[in-house]
């Protein structure tokens, strides 16, 4: 899935493909899916972010990596474009990241990404019950 994504009256290219959860574990060190599953699980903080919703209850952050949708704005980015600069360097360069403006975008991306790889598990039941 391609977004294109102004901020700043800069353009950014997000993208999601196979590479994304490569370079999240090369940059981050952690698993995309293990990362992506434990953001999904705060369903308070998701549902806000679909939503759009700018009023942010502080109760609801108390278990929540302010970074989630940097860290996932800067490797869809990548994904797009692999000579992007490094994570920090990316970030300190832009004005702003209006969380509530790309939050809608990010999550119609994931969303993408979580039915594909859901097609891909029931597509490969078959096959993996046949080799048994």
């Amino acid at each position: 899935m391609r977004k294109s994504v102004t901020i700043s009256e800069k353009e950014y290219e997000l993208v999601t493909n196979a590479y994304t959860p490569i370079a999240y574990k090369s940059e981050f060190g952690k698993d995309f899916f293990q990362d992506l599953f434990g953001m999904i699980s705060n369903q308070d903080i998701m549902q806000m972010a679909e939503n759009g919703n700018n009023e942010v209850d502080i109760n609801m952050l108390a278990n929540f990596d302010m970074t989630f949708f940097n860290r996932l704005f800067w490797v869809f980015t990548k994904s797009g474009n692999p000579h992007i600069k490094p994570y920090e360097q990316f970030f300190m360069e832009m004005e702003e990241f209006p969380l509530q403006d790309i939050a809608p975008i990010l999550m119609e991306m994931i969303n993408d990404t979580m039915t594909s790889k859901k097609n891909q598990m029931s597509q490969n039941q078959p096959v993996m019950k046949s080799l048994q």
